[in-house]
């Protein structure tokens, strides 16, 4: 499991409660962050344990023993003295089915009775539980998602019905299921596309599918912001202390209110008008509106959905914008386009004393007429530079730093479909939604991230069933969020071991 994922499942699994969030929040806090790949941390191929990894999850467990043999939901008995094993038989078997998030097999009721036996011949009952608890904590079982699959045909195999409730509950809860899927997998209603898709209706409806807003965090890049948002005091003063926060909850909001409208698309989320804000941010903005503390639907003109929210734009240097980044931003995650690693030997500094009178577009247009530059930078400058129209921290402006006027015309070029000249964010946007390539990349994207791993030469069937599916429902968020439930990656496993030496 990724971070976010042991997190919400232990949630989850102790009962989602405000006692149990700062629980968990505080025994997870020093957990290593994972290795990203391909601009997300839940690939399955990168998730290995540490040693620092394994010492979070021994020292996250002692925290969380406690609480769990306190819930009656696993322990409903009380110990008669001499018959202890019967009582703890009930909770192993119970709990078990929960932090294994399948029924245990008899040899592993047994197992965790034998650990339950040991601790109680040196302890007490109470000890003995937690030991039996902690253990569960620390299996391979509870920490990775293990699928063996049903019985294989000669090219494939179905999930199990308890491996298919917890793909579903992965992907649109990033934890484990629910009372409602474990029951439809016990009951062998999870056997076709019809009743997959009926549950992934009814999660999508959850709130718990609000943990959906992870892919978007990991994609946008707002989960970073705490640790990478850094101004000059002097440049920018009399920022809000709250700026970081507040930027975050305005993407999270306003994709929020696009998968809640089942026409919610892949346009609203690069063109929207409008913006959600609270007061304190709409005063940052510049905007008006809101007067308290929730964050409403506001018009902003001249911006264009999540490219030009705050958290967006915030990628910049602490003492001005950078258009190298916010272009980099697009050519990777929105274009899924690669850009070369810039030459060892290559100057990466524009603000060089022959060019300190020019604008940072004057000074990048000059640093494209070396080769070796304009190579990468003819990828990123000529976006960018579209968003020369908000600074640094996310505000209109039409002057830059240094006082002069900005100009965001530009001339997007080596793209599939999106060639041409722009001159607002607004018209870029447009572009931007109306591009297969883009389209393209967004169902890429979403694939590695809610299937937790890289597409492979055997999924091109899927993934142009996710592409005619997304077309099909006139690319919108929330229904293509179903269609990843109906893949043949979704459905099926791959027979493991059938080749020909």
């Amino acid at each position: 499991m990724s971070n976010a994922e042991y997190r919400n499942t232990m949630t989850d699994l102790l009962g989602d409660s405000p006692t149990t969030q700062a629980l968990v929040a505080a025994a997870t806090r020093n957990f290593p962050s994972e290795t990203e790949s391909l601009g997300f941390r839940n690939n399955a191929d990168y998730l290995g344990v540490s040693t620092l990894s394994a010492q979070g999850y021994v020292d996250a467990a002692e925290q969380f023993v406690d609480a769990i043999v306190a819930n009656e939901a696993f322990l409903p008995c009380a110990p008669v003295a001499g018959a202890e094993a019967d009582c703890a038989r009930t909770f192993i078997d119970s709990f078990g089915k929960s932090a294994f998030r399948r029924p245990l097999t008899l040899e592993e009721s047994s197992q965790y009775a034998a650990i339950f036996d040991k601790s109680l011949k040196a302890y007490d009952f109470d000890s003995a539980l937690r030991a039996t608890a902690f253990a569960f904590l620390q299996s391979p079982k509870f920490l990775y998602r293990v699928e063996f699959g049903a019985a294989p045909s000669a090219s494939s195999s179905r999930p199990s019905a308890y491996e298919m409730a917890n793909r579903l509950s992965y992907l649109f809860w990033q934890s484990m299921p629910d009372q409602t899927l474990f029951d439809a997998a016990e009951s062998n209603r999870l056997s076709t596309p019809a009743e997959i898709e009926e549950q992934a209706r009814r999660m999508l409806r959850s709130p718990k599918a609000s943990r959906l807003l992870e892919y978007f965090d990991e994609w946008l890049g707002t989960d970073t912001l705490p640790s990478t948002f850094t101004r000059d005091v002097t440049l920018y003063p009399n920022l809000d202390p709250n700026l970081v926060s507040l930027l975050q909850q305005e993407t999270r909001t306003f994709v929020t209110s696009v998968l809640a409208r089942p026409e919610g698309n892949l346009s609203d989320l690069f063109t929207a008008p409008y913006t959600f804000a609270n007061a304190e941010l709409a005063k940052h903005y510049g905007l008006s509106g809101p007067t308290g503390s929730d964050f409403v639907k506001i018009d902003a003109p001249g911006r264009a959905g999540v490219l030009t929210q705050g958290m967006m734009l915030a990628r910049d240097k602490p003492t001005r914008t950078s258009i190298v980044r916010r272009g980099l931003k697009l050519r990777l995650d929105v274009l899924c386009q690669l850009v070369p690693a810039p030459p060892p030997d290559v100057n990466l500094t524009l603000d060089t004393a022959n060019t300190a009178n020019l604008t940072q577009r004057q000074r990048l247009e000059q640093h494209r007429t070396t080769p070796s530059c304009a190579t990468c930078h003819d990828l990123m400058d000529p976006l960018g530079v579209v968003f020369e129209g908000f600074d640094a921290v996310g505000r209109s402006r039409t002057t830059d730093e240094q006082g002069a006027a900005v100009d965001t015309s530009s001339e997007i070029t080596r793209t599939k479909d999106a060639n041409g000249p722009v001159s607002t964010p607004a018209q870029l946007g447009e572009v931007l939604a109306k591009s297969e390539e883009v389209r393209s990349c967004y169902v890429t994207k979403s694939f590695r991230f809610f299937y937790g791993r890289d597409a492979d030469p055997a999924d091109a069937c899927s993934l142009a069933q996710l592409a005619q599916s997304f077309k099909g429902k006139a690319y919108s968020l929330s229904e293509f969020l179903i269609a990843l439930t109906q893949t043949d990656a979704f459905l099926y496993l791959p027979v493991r071991g059938s080749e020909s030496p």
